[in-house]
């Protein structure tokens, strides 16, 4: 399981933008931000969850004494 690669904000318009043209990349990067949030958090849950399994089967490992 790997960590997931973040996506990039788009290129930043020029300053003499039109006020449009500054919102749609506004609108861009709140997009990007919450992908990039959502692609986190389903890696963050994955992960909490392996080492909770992993825990289990090593404290399984050791209730046994010969």
């Amino acid at each position: 399981m790997k960590k997931p690669k973040s996506l990039k904000y788009p290129r930043k318009p020029k300053a003499s933008a039109s006020n449009a043209t500054l919102e749609n990349y506004i609108h861009k990067c709140a997009e990007v931000d919450k992908t990039n949030k959502k692609r986190l958090s389903e890696y963050e849950s994955e992960k909490k969850k392996k080492e909770t399994l992993k825990r289990k089967v090593a404290s399984i490992g050791k209730a046994r004494k010969y």
